[in-house]
Protein backbone atom coordinates (compact mmCIF):
# COMPACT_ATOMS: atom_id res chain seq x y z
CA UNK A 1 0.00 0.00 0.00
CA UNK A 2 2.73 2.64 1.18
CA UNK A 3 4.28 1.76 -2.49
CA UNK A 4 0.95 2.40 -4.04
CA UNK A 5 0.94 6.09 -2.36
CA UNK A 6 4.20 6.94 -3.08
CA UNK A 7 3.70 6.15 -6.78
CA UNK A 8 0.57 7.89 -6.78
CA UNK A 9 2.92 11.01 -5.11
CA UNK A 10 5.63 10.88 -7.57
CA UNK A 11 2.90 11.24 -10.47
CA UNK A 12 1.38 14.29 -9.12
CA UNK A 13 4.35 16.26 -8.22
CA UNK A 14 5.76 15.57 -11.53
CA UNK A 15 2.47 17.23 -12.78
CA UNK A 16 2.28 19.56 -10.79
CA UNK A 17 2.16 23.54 -11.84
CA UNK A 18 1.57 26.74 -10.11
CA UNK A 19 0.75 28.83 -13.30
CA UNK A 20 -2.59 30.27 -12.11
CA UNK A 21 -1.73 30.46 -8.58
CA UNK A 22 -0.62 33.79 -7.26
CA UNK A 23 -0.14 32.86 -3.47
CA UNK A 24 0.02 29.89 -1.47
CA UNK A 25 -0.47 30.74 2.43
CA UNK A 26 0.14 27.34 5.13
CA UNK A 27 -1.15 28.13 8.51
CA UNK A 28 -0.78 25.53 11.61
CA UNK A 29 0.73 24.84 14.97
CA UNK A 30 3.81 22.34 14.44
CA UNK A 31 3.35 21.44 18.31
CA UNK A 32 -0.30 19.89 17.44
CA UNK A 33 -1.49 16.55 15.85
CA UNK A 34 -1.80 15.80 11.95
CA UNK A 35 0.27 18.69 10.84
CA UNK A 36 2.62 16.27 9.15
CA UNK A 37 0.26 16.26 5.69
CA UNK A 38 0.53 20.30 5.64
CA UNK A 39 4.42 20.35 5.99
CA UNK A 40 4.82 17.35 3.65
CA UNK A 41 2.78 19.29 1.15
CA UNK A 42 4.14 22.49 2.10
CA UNK A 43 8.23 20.81 1.22
CA UNK A 44 6.38 19.32 -1.73
CA UNK A 45 5.15 22.67 -3.38
CA UNK A 46 8.54 24.40 -2.83
CA UNK A 47 10.43 22.25 -4.55
CA UNK A 48 12.13 23.96 -7.42
CA UNK A 49 11.02 22.49 -10.42
CA UNK A 50 7.54 23.37 -9.05
CA UNK A 51 8.66 26.95 -8.47
CA UNK A 52 9.88 28.13 -11.65
CA UNK A 53 6.41 27.03 -13.49
CA UNK A 54 5.15 30.28 -11.87
CA UNK A 55 8.07 32.50 -10.11
CA UNK A 56 5.32 34.81 -9.34
CA UNK A 57 3.76 32.27 -6.86
CA UNK A 58 3.73 33.31 -3.21
CA UNK A 59 4.29 31.09 -0.56
CA UNK A 60 3.64 32.73 3.11
CA UNK A 61 4.10 30.65 6.20
CA UNK A 62 1.98 31.42 9.54
CA UNK A 63 3.37 29.66 12.45
CA UNK A 64 1.72 29.75 15.57
CA UNK A 65 1.60 27.92 18.95
CA UNK A 66 -2.02 28.95 19.73
CA UNK A 67 -3.40 25.39 18.76
CA UNK A 68 -4.89 26.85 15.07
CA UNK A 69 -6.17 23.87 13.27
CA UNK A 70 -3.42 23.59 10.16
CA UNK A 71 -4.65 25.15 6.88
CA UNK A 72 -3.52 25.63 3.10
CA UNK A 73 -5.63 29.06 1.40
CA UNK A 74 -4.89 29.00 -2.14
CA UNK A 75 -5.44 32.32 -3.92
CA UNK A 76 -5.90 32.16 -7.72
CA UNK A 77 -5.12 35.13 -10.14
CA UNK A 78 -8.56 34.95 -11.87
CA UNK A 79 -9.35 35.77 -8.25
CA UNK A 80 -11.07 32.67 -6.40
CA UNK A 81 -9.82 31.49 -3.50
CA UNK A 82 -9.52 27.77 -2.24
CA UNK A 83 -9.11 26.56 1.34
CA UNK A 84 -8.16 23.40 2.50
CA UNK A 85 -8.82 21.93 6.34
CA UNK A 86 -5.61 19.50 6.36
CA UNK A 87 -6.63 18.47 9.98
CA UNK A 88 -8.06 14.92 8.60
CA UNK A 89 -6.57 14.70 5.17
CA UNK A 90 -3.47 12.99 4.13
CA UNK A 91 -0.57 14.77 1.36
CA UNK A 92 -1.66 12.83 -1.10
CA UNK A 93 -5.83 13.95 -0.68
CA UNK A 94 -4.44 17.54 -0.70
CA UNK A 95 -1.86 17.35 -3.84
CA UNK A 96 -4.94 15.77 -5.99
CA UNK A 97 -7.26 18.18 -5.25
CA UNK A 98 -5.11 20.93 -5.17
CA UNK A 99 -3.60 19.71 -8.99
CA UNK A 100 -7.36 19.17 -10.25
CA UNK A 101 -7.87 22.88 -9.49
CA UNK A 102 -5.15 23.86 -10.75
CA UNK A 103 -5.37 22.05 -14.30
CA UNK A 104 -8.60 23.05 -14.48
CA UNK A 105 -7.33 26.73 -14.56
CA UNK A 106 -4.80 26.57 -16.58
CA UNK A 107 -4.37 29.57 -18.79
CA UNK A 108 -2.34 27.04 -21.21
CA UNK A 109 -5.37 25.02 -21.10
CA UNK A 110 -7.34 26.06 -24.00
CA UNK A 111 -4.01 26.70 -26.42
CA UNK A 112 -3.76 23.94 -28.56
CA UNK A 113 -0.44 22.56 -29.56
CA UNK A 114 1.69 24.66 -32.29
CA UNK A 115 1.13 23.05 -36.24
CA UNK A 116 4.37 23.08 -38.29
CA UNK A 117 3.98 23.30 -41.49
CA UNK A 118 6.12 23.51 -44.50
CA UNK A 119 5.36 26.91 -45.23
CA UNK A 120 6.36 27.88 -41.20
CA UNK A 121 9.56 26.11 -41.54
CA UNK A 122 10.77 27.89 -45.04
CA UNK A 123 11.20 24.40 -46.47
CA UNK A 124 8.45 24.65 -48.96
CA UNK A 125 8.72 25.93 -52.70
CA UNK A 126 5.70 28.54 -51.74
CA UNK A 127 4.41 28.15 -54.94
CA UNK A 128 7.05 28.28 -56.91
CA UNK A 129 7.35 26.24 -60.18
CA UNK A 130 10.00 25.18 -63.09
CA UNK A 131 10.98 27.18 -64.91
CA UNK A 132 10.05 26.95 -69.05
CA UNK A 133 13.34 27.58 -71.24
Amino acid sequence: MAFALRKATTYLVKRMHLRPVKQIKFTFDPYMKNVTSIRDVASTLHRPEILETNQGTVLKFDIKSDGTEPRIDVNFNDGEKLVFKTLNLSQLEILDYLFEYVEEKDPRKNEGPELATKASKGGGKGGKGKKKK
